[in-house]
C-alpha cells in the first residue's frame, strides 16, 4: 500500500471520529439543556395506573316518578393487590387480616363471611345455604376434598388451617381467617380485581384504618353507592335485591361479553370501554325481581381513572372517561295504590286470622283493563328487604314462604271465579240463552257420582247462575259443553298460561285430558263438571285471574301485562325505551254475550253476598267471587278442610278502567275475600275525583 494511501485513510478515520465524537456531544448537550425538562418530568413519574371506577345503579321510579329505589353513598374496605402481603408472606397476611377482623368486631361492625362453615350451638357445621360455595372449596381449585360425609365440617376447617398456615390460632379464630382467604381465592383476587372485605363501613372506622396506615397496608377504602329504598316492605316482590355476582351469573356474563367483542364493526374505543365495563367477581347483579331484570339498564357504564404516582409521592388522579349512572327505570306501579293494596289486604287477613280459620297469606294485582299495565302487584307476607341477606335462613324457613311473589309464581284453583268464562262458552256455543233455565234442587248426579251446591236455588238463567254462583247451572253447562270447548274459551282468556310480564310467573294449569293421561291418570265425566266451577286441575295465578277480568271488562281484547313503564337516561332527559300496550288477542265473542256475563258479575256485587261491603264502596263495581277447599295441617299437628278466597272485579261498570284480583289462603269465603277491594276502588277513583275537581293536570313521565 503506497504512503499517499495510508495518509488518505489516516485522514478519513479522523474525520469519522471527530464526527462521532460531535453528535455524541451533541447529545449529551440536547439531552441535558434541550430535552431536560422532558427527561425530568419521566423521571419524576414513577409509576402509572389506570382502573376502572364503579358506575351508580340506575334508580327506580313509579308509574308518577316517585322514587322506589335511589342511591346512597357509603364506604366499602377493600384489599389492593399490589400492596397487599402476597400469598408468600402468608403469615403476614394472616396476621393483617386478623387485626382487621378484630377492629371489626370491636366496633360491632359486619364483614364479608361467604365461607360456606359456620357454627351452631357450638358446633361446627356446613352452612347449607352456600351450596355453590361448598362445593368450591371442595373442589380441586382448592382443597381437593370429597363432597358428601366423607367431607366434614371439621376436616375442611383442618385442610383449610393446613392450607394457610393457621395452626398458631384458636379454631374459631382460624376459621375467621380462613373466611377471608377463602372469599379472595373464590373471587379471584388479583391486580385487576380487587376484593371486597367489607361494605357499607361506617367512617369512623374508614378513619382508623387509614390513620393506621402502616399497620393496614394494601387495605384502602371506596366509596360505593348503596341501594335506599323508599319503602323496605310494600315493593319487595316487585323491586327485588342486588347481591354479589355468582360464578354462574359471571360466566353468563362473560360469555355475553365475548360474542358481543366479536363484532367486527366494533371500534377501538368501543371495544375499551366494553372490557372496562366487564363483570368482575366482586361486582354487585340483580338478583331478583327488576333488578334483575332490568340489570343491563340499571348498571351503568364504569369510568376510567388514571393515577400517577411522582418521585416525590405526589399522586395526581385524571378521568379517561367518568362513569356513567344507570339508566332510570320507571315502572307502572303506583306506589300509594300499593299501598293501600296492602293494608287493605293485610287488614282482612287479619279478620282471617281472627276468626275459626288462620289465614295470614294472600295477593292482590290492580291492572289497567285498557293497557295491560300492573299498577299494584301485592304478595304476603312479605320481608325487610334491606335485611334480606342477613335474614335469608330464617326467610327460606318460614312456613309462610315470605319470599314467594304470591301474585305471579303462585297457582291457585280458582273456585267459582272461573264461571263467567264458562258462561262465556254456554252464550257463545248456543247451550245457554238469558231464557233458558236450570232447575237447582241442591244435588247433582252423573252416573255413580253425586255433586252439591250450596243450596237450593230453583230455576235459574245464566246472569242469576252468576249471581248466585250456582254448582249445579254451572254443572249442566260443563256437561254440555265437553272440557275441549270450555278449555277454547278460557285459553282465549289467557287462563292457564304464562301472560308473558317481564318478572318470573308460575304457568297454572288448564285442566285437560292431555293433563290427565300424561299424568298417568283417567279422565272421568266427574272432571269435566268439577272444571267447570274452577276446580278439578285448574290453577291459575292472581295474575291470571287478573289479566282474564280485564279481558271480559274491556269487551274481549287481552293486553300483556306489564310492569315496565319505560327506560330513561339517569338524567331523564332522555327516553330510552318506552312500553306500548300490546294485544295478545282478542276472544271474538259478541258484546250481547259479554254484557250478559257483566251484568251477572255487576249483580253479584250489587244484590250478592259481596253487597254488604260494596255499600260503601263510591264507584259501580262488578265482580265474582270464589271459593275452593283444600285440605291444611295446623301447627299443632291438626288436618282441617280449609278455604281458599278468590275474588276478580272491575271497575267502573259503565266504562271499566281497572280490574282486580283477590286470593285469600285459608279465607273464609270469596265474598268475605272480597272486602279487600274497596279500599282499592275508593282510593283510585276517589283520589281521581278530587284531583280532577282542582282543575290541575298532573303530567307524568313516560
Amino acid at each position: 500500500m503506497s504512503i499517499e494511501l495510508r495518509k488518505k485513510r489516516r485522514i478519513a478515520g479522523t474525520i469519522i471520529i471527530g464526527l462521532l465524537f460531535g453528535f455524541l456531544v451533541f447529545s449529551l448537550v440536547k439531552t441535558q439543556l434541550i430535552d431536560a425538562d422532558q427527561y425530568k418530568s419521566a423521571a419524576d413519574s414513577l409509576a402509572v395506573s389506570s382502573s376502572s371506577v364503579k358506575a351508580s345503579r340506575g334508580e327506580i321510579l313509579d308509574c308518577n316518578g316517585n322514587p322506589l329505589v335511589t342511591n346512597r353513598q357509603g364506604n366499602s374496605v377493600v384489599f389492593k393487590y399490589s400492596e397487599f402481603p402476597s400469598s408468600k408472606k402468608q403469615n403476614e397476611r394472616n396476621e393483617l387480616i386478623f387485626s382487621l377482623i378484630k377492629l371489626f368486631e370491636k366496633n360491632d361492625v359486619e364483614w364479608i363471611d361467604n365461607l360456606p362453615l359456620k357454627y351452631k350451638n357450638g358446633k361446627l357445621i356446613i352452612d347449607k345455604d352456600k351450596e355453590t360455595e361448598f362445593e368450591y372449596m371442595v373442589s380441586e381449585n382448592m382443597l381437593e376434598m370429597e363432597k358428601g360425609e366423607k367431607s366434614t365440617a371439621e376436616e375442611c376447617l383442618d385442610a383449610l388451617i393446613e392450607r394457610y398456615g393457621l395452626e398458631g390460632y384458636s379454631r374459631k379464630d382460624a376459621r375467621k381467617i380462613a373466611s377471608v382467604c377463602f372469599g379472595m381465592k373464590y373471587s379471584y383476587f388479583s391486580a385487576s380485581s380487587p376484593y371486597t372485605f367489607a361494605e357499607d363501613v361506617p367512617t369512623e372506622i374508614v378513619s382508623a384504618i387509614k390513620e393506621k396506615s402502616t399497620t393496614y397496608p394494601g387495605v384502602d377504602s371506596e366509596s360505593v353507592s348503596y341501594r335506599e329504598y323508599n319503602d323496605k316492605t310494600s315493593f319487595s316482590h316487585i323491586l327485588g335485591v342486588v347481591g354479589s355476582i355468582s360464578a354462574e351469573e359471571y360466566e353468563l356474563e362473560t360469555k355475553k361479553l365475548s360474542e358481543k367483542l366479536n363484532d367486527d364493526t366494533l371500534t377501538a374505543k368501543e371495544i375499551k370501554v366494553l372490557k372496562n365495563n366487564a363483570y368482575s367477581l366482586n361486582d354487585s347483579y340483580g338478583k331478583s325481581g327488576i333488578e334483575a331484570t332490568m340489570e343491563s339498564y340499571l348498571r351503568g357504564t364504569n369510568g376510567i381513572k388514571t393515577t400517577t404516582t411522582n418521585s416525590d409521592g405526589t399522586v395526581t388522579e385524571d378521568y379517561l372517561s367518568k362513569p356513567v349512572q344507570g339508566s332510570t327505570v320507571v315502572t307502572t306501579i303506583d306506589s300509594e295504590l300499593q299501598k293501600v293494596a296492602a293494608q287493605a289486604l293485610q287488614e282482612m287477613l287479619i279478620d282471617n286470622k281472627n276468626s275459626s280459620y288462620f289465614g295470614t297469606a294472600g295477593a292482590m294485582v290492580v291492572m289497567n283493563c285498557k293497557t295491560g299495565a300492573v299498577l299494584a302487584n301485592v304478595s304476603l307476607p312479605t320481608y325487610d328487604i334491606t335485611r334480606y341477606f342477613t335474614d335469608y335462613s330464617k326467610l327460606a324457613a318460614d312456613t309462610e314462604s315470605p319470599l314467594w311473589n304470591r301474585a305471579l309464581q303462585s297457582a291457585y284453583a280458582p273456585g267459582s271465579t272461573m264461571k263467567p268464562a264458562i258462561a262465556i262458552a254456554a252464550l257463545e256455543e248456543g247451550e245457554a240463552t238469558t231464557s233458558t233455565t236450570c232447575y237447582c234442587g241442591g244435588t247433582y248426579v252423573l252416573e255413580d257420582q253425586t255433586f252439591k251446591c250450596l243450596q237450593s236455588h230453583g230455576y235459574l238463567n245464566v246472569t242469576s247462575a252468576i249471581q248466585k254462583s250456582c254448582n249445579i247451572y254451572f254443572f249442566e253447562m260443563g256437561k254440555k259443553l265437553g272440557i275441549d270447548k270450555m278449555n277454547k274459551y278460557c285459553s282465549l282468556l289467557g287462563l292457564g298460561q304464562k301472560t308473558g310480564i317481564e318478572l318470573p310467573e308460575a304457568e297454572g294449569v288448564l285442566a285437560s285430558i292431555a293433563n290427565k293421561e300424561a299424568a298417568g291418570q283417567v279422565w272421568n265425566p266427574g272432571d269435566t263438571v268439577q272444571a267447570a266451577i274452577g276446580q278439578s286441575d285448574n290453577l291459575f295465578t292472581p295474575l291470571q285471574l287478573a289479566n282474564y277480568c280485564a279481558t271480559i271488562a274491556n269487551g274481549g281484547t287481552r293486553y300483556k301485562p306489564y310492569m315496565i313503564k319505560s327506560v330513561l337516561s339517569a338524567d331523564m332527559s332522555e327516553v330510552i325505551y318506552e312500553t306500548e300496550p300490546e294485544v295478545l288477542n282478542t276472544i271474538n265473542v259478541s258484546k250481547k254475550t259479554l254484557d250478559i256475563v257483566k251484568q251477572g258479575m255487576r249483580q253479584v256485587v250489587s244484590e250478592g253476598a259481596s253487597s254488604v261491603y260494596f255499600n260503601k264502596c263510591i264507584v259501580d263495581v262488578a265482580g265474582k267471587t270464589g271459593t275452593s277447599q283444600l285440605k291444611r295441617t295446623t301447627k299443632s299437628g291438626v288436618t282441617m278442610t280449609c278455604n281458599n278466597g278468590f275474588f276478580i272485579s272491575f271497575a267502573p261498570y259503565d266504562d271499566p278502567e281497572i280490574a282486580i284480583a283477590i286470593v285469600a289462603e285459608n279465607a273464609l269465603s270469596g265474598s268475605q275475600t272480597s272486602q279487600a277491594a274497596v279500599p282499592v276502588y275508593n282510593y283510585y277513583f276517589g283520589q281521581k275525583t278530587s284531583f280532577d275537581s282542582e282543575g290541575t293536570v298532573n303530567e307524568l313521565i313516560p
